[in-house]
């Protein structure tokens, strides 16, 4: 008999929805989550480096997010691999069953202490809080909002919330105080909704600009809900009331409950990353939101970057110093950590973000719908940190499937990236979104002349219905600057003829250094519009609009393109065919590196 040595050894555990935390986590006696993280600690300190947690099949309801840090690494280029058990579909929530009552044609809840959910979920259906009309002619003032109709403010308690949009922004404020024909707003979140910015102007796309058409509606509000299908919530009783559809009517009374903020968080630190973890199989489901309903409420300076705090006297010019949207998975300070084949679903805000300084990781073969906010976020918001190694780099986003998200934080991105070294976003399926597709190279434009990005490529995804509520933005969106001869816009299959306001690829702002080329881009075209974009080359393109230059500028080259198009040509016709998710497409290996060139044509 051959022995061999304890680092070639296979070991496999596994974890079961109703696995005992003293279970030997093997198939006849699975152990539960933690108790399998404990176990491959073990393991790993006793120099295993061959090790999979398989997750049977059911609903692990988590009572607090799974924290990984440095501890939970595998060994390099061995990762550990937490997956399903083959042919389950396990779903790590954050949301509690709660059985209610009958009451007339009212089910009740009780609830337990925390604020009213911004969504519950009734036979796997995403329900939405009551809400009003909207309220085309509330007037702004410094507290809040005035000529409020009788028939509105009838419905509103405090806490409810007032929510509108203007142009790209979205804004959620808490009700705090009612009066006659008015609300106040809380604090400081109006403050920074009517604020303005030194050099951007941004109150053009704000309460206080030329573009404000009232408020969309408010929601959270008191009494019973009189539409089927919606909720309330007694602030005071702690009772949600939901008035059930026809077809539900008849069961038992019952919800979806979500909690938690966050399912998973990876979090090393750059002298200690935590690294070489696959997850995949796995469904991420059931997250809360809260940060809305506090006095910093949501504002959105642009794609999910969000103004907080106090004493502010005008807006930022770039992304430093703000906030983003919240997520279910946190990678920050990763190296070589790979979600595949995963489906995130029922979020109340955004999917993921790998963030931080994680060098190495990969979204893949993934599904992202129904969430609140964006599905993928990569990169940082310091354009130039002091420490290098704190600037994210290397990450692979390839063959998802995106769609209905950003269902309630409008102006989030499906894929977002900020100041990020290397990321390949390629043959992604996007489509059904209010706002833009795939935007990198955020915040903005006043970072220095320096580059803030390199090897940004983003190659053979398939955009469609997009810009459907929000406006300026695009499929495709680009900013700030890159290092030379690194980034690219390449074989992209772009249809904006059932889309809203928008451009096909919008190269906006500081955009500098790209290559746009065999790029098919349907009902739209491209935009540079800024003087202080450059170094742009937009060629070998197909159209069906006049597609005529930009603000063409001495260094962007915008010939030759094929316009003006009736019918596709053979080599416009496979680029289509090739863009957008491919199935059974393997997993990036490690270590993830992404090349500094542009792939080759």
């Amino acid at each position: 008999m051959v022995l061999l040595p304890l680092a070639c050894r296979a070991e496999t555990l596994h974890v079961a929805p109703a696995g005992s935390a003293n279970g030997a986590c093997e198939a006849s006696s699975p152990c539960t989550l933690q108790a399998a993280q404990a176990k491959v600690r073990a393991l790993r300190i006793q120099g295993h480096d061959d090790i999979t947690v398989q997750l049977q099949d059911g609903t692990y309801r988590l009572q607090q997010p799974l924290q990984f840090d440095a501890a939970d690494s595998g060994a390099k280029g061995r990762p550990v691999r937490w997956q399903a058990a083959p042919g389950a579909h396990p779903v790590l929530s954050g949301a509690r069953l709660l059985q209610g009552t009958r009451e007339g044609a009212l089910w009740r809840f009780a609830l337990p202490a925390g604020d009213a959910p911004s969504s519950v979920y009734v036979d796997d259906r995403r329900r939405w809080p009551a809400r009003t009309a909207a309220c085309p002619h509330c007037v702004v003032d410094a507290k809040g909002l005035s000529n409020v109709p009788p028939a509105i403010l009838h419905a509103l308690q405090v806490s409810s919330l007032a929510v509108m949009h203007e142009r790209w922004r979205d804004f959620r404020c808490r009700v705090v105080a009612l009066g006659r024909g008015r609300v106040d707003l809380a604090q400081p979140c109006w403050h920074n909704v009517t604020l303005d910015s030194a050099k951007n102007g941004w109150s053009v796309a704000s309460p206080v600009g030329k573009y404000y058409a009232g408020v969309d509606w408010f929601e959270n509000l008191a009494g019973d809900p009189s539409t089927s299908g919606s909720y309330t919530v007694d602030a005071v009783q702690r009772v949600l009331s939901y008035r059930p559809s026809p077809e539900e009517a008849t069961r038992a009374p019952s919800i979806e409950l979500p909690v938690l903020e966050q399912l998973l968080v990876l979090k090393g630190t750059l002298k200690a990353p935590v690294h070489d973890l696959v997850f995949s199989g796995i469904t991420f489901a059931g997250t809360e939101w809260r940060k809305p309903k506090s006095g910093d409420g949501y504002v959105s300076l642009q794609a999910g970057y969000l103004v907080d705090g106090n004493s502010r006297t005008a807006l930022p010019d770039n992304g430093e110093g703000m906030t983003r949207t919240g997520r279910a998975v946190d990678v920050e300070a990763g190296r070589d950590i790979v979600f595949d084949r995963d489906s995130f679903r029922q979020l109340a805000a955004a999917g993921i973000a790998l963030a931080g300084g994680t060098h190495g990781a990969a979204v893949t073969n993934s599904r992202f719908t129904d969430l609140g906010g964006g599905a993928v976020f990569v990169g940082d918001t310091e354009g130039h940190p002091a420490d290098p190694a704190g600037k994210t780099s290397d990450v692979v986003v390839a063959d998802n499937r995106i769609d209905h998200v950003a269902l309630a934080y409008r102006d989030n991105v499906a894929i977002m990236a900020g100041f990020v070294n290397g990321l390949e976003i390629a043959h992604n399926t996007l489509s059904d979104l209010p706002y833009s597709g795939i935007s990198v190279g955020w915040g903005w434009d006043y970072e220095g002349d320096a580059p803030v990005e390199s090897a940004i490529h983003i190659v053979a995804n398939r955009i469609e219905r997009v810009m459907l509520q929000l406006a300026d933005g695009g499929a495709i969106y680009t900013q700030a600057q890159s290092t030379p001869d690194t980034s690219c816009v390449l074989r992209n299959a772009i249809d904006m003829r059932h889309s809203g306001e928008g451009n096909g690829i919008y190269l906006d702002e500081h955009s500098t250094y790209f290559d746009v080329e065999h790029n098919v881009v349907l009902g739209s075209w491209v935009s540079a519009w800024a003087s202080w974009s450059g170094h742009l080359r937009i060629v070998g393109n197909w159209t069906d609009t006049a597609g005529k230059p930009h603000n063409p500028g001495p260094t962007k080259l915008w010939s030759p393109n094929f316009t003006g198009l009736k019918t596709l040509p053979a080599a416009a016709l496979a680029i289509q065919r090739a863009a957008g998710a491919r199935i059974g497409h393997p997993r990036p290996g490690l270590p993830i590196r992404v090349p500094p060139a542009c792939p080759k044509q």
